[in-house]
């Protein structure tokens, strides 16, 4: 909302008058707040009420590897940021009379709507950049070095916030106590958004540079859908404040803001673990041997038309996860593009917890296809390396 200015001193007998005291002063028609912003408040509640069973679900079913691959804390993060993202935007963008705490506008914008937004945007960006290290960087994903750029980013968010706080209200954002409104000005607006921008085109950078992995893990269209459904609440935001700098007033425009974030924030989160957690209710077991059975050959395939040769050049694909340093024998390669077939004569089985056990198949085991398949479902076939990468994502 861009800054209101001096105001004389008024007191209003009832809501209408101070509508009426508005619409004179800004020349505009003002929605008063009513149940349909209550019913905006009930709907916006009930999405992220949605994502918080699929989330449920996904902590029950955890040790599910699908799910587990989506680093669950990550993504709770993720939810918590939008959830107060969300209650942030309630009152910023004029659903509830900004009376009593709710009249607190540089608290509620910079300590809640602005600051969680941020941390929503960092989390998607610490997820990139794990992809990033393990696939693309071949560097696990812990130490120092990994956790840094995202302390960084955090750190950065907070001074911002502790800046913009300290600074005057007439420069930042601040309550008009005679109009019971919040006063933002244009600056401060146009900063936090080229700085939220910022995030987005990181996290726009980051997804290309995975566009190369060849895996079951591969969530270069996720986050393609990811990015475009952030790119487009950017924009809208954008054109709004720009547009419509006292949006707050009229009813169209605040439901739209409130209930665009609200989907958005959802939606990503849903994006991320919708699928495998049906999988894991619907056809688990099916699921989850084609995921490892996927995992298994991803990359390998290239590898193995290519005369088995392990080139340089597949630094970025999932093959080297696989083959670790260990060059592919030809009946290694001939088992990866025929999975139904007897498997290799040793085989390490990596269970669940983590304990590795040498298994040598039984004579005369039966090579036919479902067999296989029953046999492969049961013992999933990794090499040392792949364990120790799998247990840097997993």
């Amino acid at each position: 909302m861009a800054t209101v200015g001096a105001v004389r001193s008024s007191k209003f007998d009832n809501e209408e008058q101070r509508i009426q005291y508005l619409e004179n002063m800004f020349d505009m028609r003002i929605n008063p707040i009513d149940n349909v912003d209550t019913a905006v408040i009930a709907v916006g509640s009930a999405m992220f009420g949605v994502t918080f069973l699929f989330l449920v679900v996904a902590w029950l079913k955890r040790n599910f590897r699908p799910i587990r691959a989506k680093n669950l804390p990550l993504t709770t993060a993720l939810f918590i940021a939008g959830v107060l993202w969300f209650v942030g935007d309630i009152p910023m963008n004029g659903h509830v009379l900004l009376k009593g705490s709710f009249s607190n506008c540089k608290e509620w914008n910079i300590w809640v709507r602005v600051l969680f937004c941020f941390v929503y945007t960092t989390a998607l960006i610490s997820r990139c950049y794990a992809l990033d290290r393990v696939f693309i960087q071949n560097r696990p994903t812990h130490g120092l070095i990994y956790y840094l750029p995202t302390v960084l980013l955090l750190a950065f968010v907070l001074v911002y916030s502790i800046v913009t706080e300290a600074m005057s209200s007439k420069l930042t954002i601040g309550y008009v106590k005679e109009l019971e409104l919040c006063s933002t000005t244009e600056g401060y607006v146009y900063v936090t958004l080229s700085l939220l921008w910022v995030n987005w085109l990181i996290i726009i950078f980051m997804m290309i540079r995975l566009r190369n992995i060849q895996s079951t893990f591969n969530e270069f269209y996720e986050f393609l859908f990811i990015c475009a459904f952030g790119i487009a609440a950017m924009i809208k935001t954008n054109v709004v404040h720009y547009t419509h700098p006292k949006y707050p007033l009229v009813r169209g425009y605040r439901i739209a803001e409130t209930l665009g974030d609200a989907f958005v924030i959802n939606a990503i989160i849903l994006i991320i673990i919708a699928y495998p957690v049906v999988m894991s209710m619907w056809q688990p077991h099916e699921y989850e041997h084609k995921w490892l059975l996927r995992l298994r050959t991803d990359g390998l395939q290239n590898m193995y038309d290519a005369n088995m040769n392990i080139r340089e050049d597949f630094s970025q694909s999932y093959a080297r996860m696989n083959t670790s340093v260990n060059q592919p024998t030809k009946k290694m390669a001939h088992t990866i593009a025929n999975p139904f077939i007897d498997m290799p004569e040793y085989a390490l089985h990596v269970d669940q917890n983590g304990m590795a056990t040498l298994r040598v198949p039984e004579p005369n085991s039966p090579t036919d296809e479902s067999t296989a398949i029953s046999r492969y479902s049961g013992h999933s076939m990794i090499t040392v390396d792949e364990y120790e990468k799998f247990r840097h994502i997993l």
